[in-house]
């Protein structure tokens, strides 16, 4: 080999390295300037896919976000958020507006909403031949005034049937209270399009459903802390922002969120996996709008079961989306 060969050999070799360097100081570099911010959210569901996409695809990562996704309880949530241990509370406005409700309300507020095609069914036991058989039985909920109470409540009675005749028994998640109908512990729950299908499988039916045309089902929103508004702003933006084009990216490729779906959500059954898709996708966003906001404190006021007043203007902040909405945004009149 000559000496220019070499000499060759060793310049592409230093540039090589000198690229690599780059490179990694590059990577290095950004992921020192991306910022935090751990999202509680309240349930495990499909409505959960645009932030699997925004993780899976780096679209977080790409907005300056290292995003991390925790699942608790709406009461462990709220008091995570209060101490700074999360920045965001992302889940059912029942769940969180419960907090609101006393003398001296903690200073939350919401920023913004994504609403999702889920439904919600009353599911019961095939013993159970008319609403009207449910008097005197039981039905189970997640806790005491969950939302989920309040979702059996509304359609108990528009068939008629008086909630104060039931009993409302804390059976836990959609998955402990499907466990419980089947074995007979309670005569039927609420459950999401996907579990409604399993459990008709199974030979349970489905009563009625709590959506209808002039009663969308609230959207997921997005808490936080009044004093975030400022110290947590940009982060906040790059978030929202992020989660407007993972929500495109779930509409526009349908195969990946049926792929997180069965990974996350562990069902395999090709019908229950599209039922799980179709309840999960993204109708609306970022806005929470005021009808949205009355449904909400509609069946908040079921579910404890006592009138419920809350303030929407002092409830509702969409500075941050305000500054990086765009045209076609379900923006309220």
């Amino acid at each position: 080999m000559n000496n220019f060969s070499r000499s060759r050999r060793h310049l592409t070799a230093l540039v090589c390295l000198l690229t690599f360097l780059q490179l990694s100081a590059t990577a290095e570099l950004s992921g020192q300037e991306r910022e935090r911010i751990r999202v509680s959210t309240l349930f495990i569901g499909s409505s959960l896919v645009p932030f699997w996409i925004g993780q899976k695809q780096g679209i977080f990562a790409k907005h300056g976000i290292d995003l991390e996704l925790i699942w608790m309880q709406s009461v462990l949530s709220t008091s995570a958020l209060l101490a700074g241990e999360v920045d965001t509370v992302f889940g059912t406005p029942q769940s969180i507006f419960a907090t609101l409700t006393g003398k001296n309300p903690p200073p939350l507020v919401t920023i913004a909403a994504w609403g999702s095609a889920s439904e919600h069914w009353l599911v019961v036991h095939p013993a159970i031949k008319a609403a009207k058989d449910l008097e005197g039985k039981s039905i189970g909920v997640s806790r005491p005034r969950s939302a989920d109470h309040g979702y059996s409540t509304v359609i108990l009675e528009r068939l008629g049937v008086d909630p104060r005749k039931i009993t409302f028994l804390s059976t836990g998640g959609q998955g402990s209270r499907s466990a419980a109908v089947e074995a007979g512990n309670t005569m039927g729950s609420s459950f999401n399009r996907y579990y409604t299908l399993q459990l008709k499988r199974k030979g349970f039916r489905d009563l009625a459903k709590l959506e209808r045309p002039d009663y969308p089902f609230p959207p997921s929103i997005f808490v936080v802390k009044k004093d975030f508004l400022q110290t947590k702003r940009r982060a906040l933006k790059a978030m929202l922002t992020a989660m407007m084009e993972a929500s495109e990216r779930q509409k526009s490729s349908k195969e990946l969120s049926l792929r997180l779906i069965r990974q996350h959500l562990r069902i395999q059954n090709p019908e229950v996996v599209e039922a799980a898709y179709e309840d999960g996708v993204t109708l609306s966003y970022p806005y929470f709008t005021e009808r949205q906001f009355q449904i909400s404190v509609e069946l908040l006021s079921k579910s404890m079961e006592q009138p419920v007043q809350l303030n929407y203007k002092l409830v509702v902040d969409h500075s941050v989306v305000d500054e990086i909405s765009r045209p076609g945004m379900n923006r309220p009149n």
